[in-house]
């Protein structure tokens, strides 16, 4: 089953976004995706223990990881694995199938033989973190038409599609082994302590953005010091904790702004800026427009 309208992602304490097993307890999802129906053309950070697989049917989006950010286009396929902090741009309007499962789908139940000699490999890696596919080998090509073929079975749903789903998957995971002999080898993944330290102090901005908190606060929240936390955020998302702090504040706005009618005022102190002015200018530099002018366009 393909599951179509997705607009927003249910995180937890510690920025993990929910996944639930599809009807019957699948472990296995599909979604339609659609930037338009995303705040701001944009995706948070977040991470899943789940096993996510996007196909690009329209369009191009920007994804960021700590290892750096890829740009991928219409026909190619992205590979993230579990335990990954991610975010998405749309610079343009983009369609595409995300595919969301657990490794047991494949490998049976955890610490199995198939997940020891097979799986636990790449999932426990530090040089896998993303991996970007495009149409330009006979490998890929085959990966791709693999994605290409699921689609079709999970649209149409013939009787036991669950089973050609299973099948299907294991062949792209087949190629994938073969595809990442060589990227396993290499250690491009942030520490396992940037990425612990990297949760709290995320989670704290997403529970305190409306409040007056700084560098000093957020440190605190992964109890190292400031000067400790900015690298920390330099080394796994390329972007000053201040800059994520302000540009977090605004995305939480321009939701308001479409969604409430709350006065521009307001939003801006919901959303912790201090004042009206600092709130305009800060939002037009990210959305390039007044948040009244924004609102208006979203409300059409």
């Amino acid at each position: 089953m393909i599951h179509y309208q997705k607009n927003s992602l249910s995180l937890g304490d510690n920025s993990e976004e929910f996944l639930t097993e599809d009807a019957g307890g699948l472990p296995f999802v599909c979604y339609y995706d659609e930037s338009r129906l995303f705040t701001g053309n944009h995706i948070p950070w977040h991470w899943h223990n789940w096993l996510e697989l996007n196909y690009l049917d329209k369009g191009s989006y920007q994804i960021h990881t700590p290892e750096g950010d890829i740009e991928a286009g219409q026909g190619e396929l992205v590979f993230i694995n579990k335990n990954i902090l991610h975010a998405y741009d749309f610079p343009e309007p983009v369609n595409y199938y995300s595919y969301t499962f657990d490794s047991r789908f494949l490998a049976g139940e955890y610490g199995s033989f198939l997940d020891r000699k097979y799986f636990s490999p790449v999932l426990n890696s530090k040089s896998l973190a993303v991996l970007h596919i495009k149409p330009d080998t006979p490998r890929r090509i085959r990966m791709i038409g693999h994605v290409l073929e699921l689609t079709d079975v999970l649209r149409e749903e013939p009787e036991g599609y669950e089973l050609f789903v299973r099948e299907i998957m294991s062949r792209f995971f087949l190629l994938l082994l073969e595809e990442t002999k060589d990227v396993l080898l290499k250690e491009r993944r942030g520490s396992d302590r940037d990425l612990e330290r990297m949760k709290q102090m995320l989670q704290y901005i997403y529970t305190h953005y409306s409040e007056p908190i700084g560098l000093e606060e957020i440190a605190g929240a992964a109890d190292i010091s400031p000067r400790e936390c900015t690298r920390c955020f330099r080394r796994s998302i390329d972007r000053p904790p201040i800059r994520f702090l302000i540009d977090y504040r605004a995305q939480m706005a321009a939701m308001m702004l479409w969604r409430t009618d709350d006065s521009i005022s307001s939003i801006a102190e919901k959303c912790g800026f201090v004042s009206d002015s600092y709130f305009g200018k800060k939002f037009r530099d990210i959305y390039g427009c007044a948040p009244r002018d924004y609102r208006k366009k979203q409300k059409k």
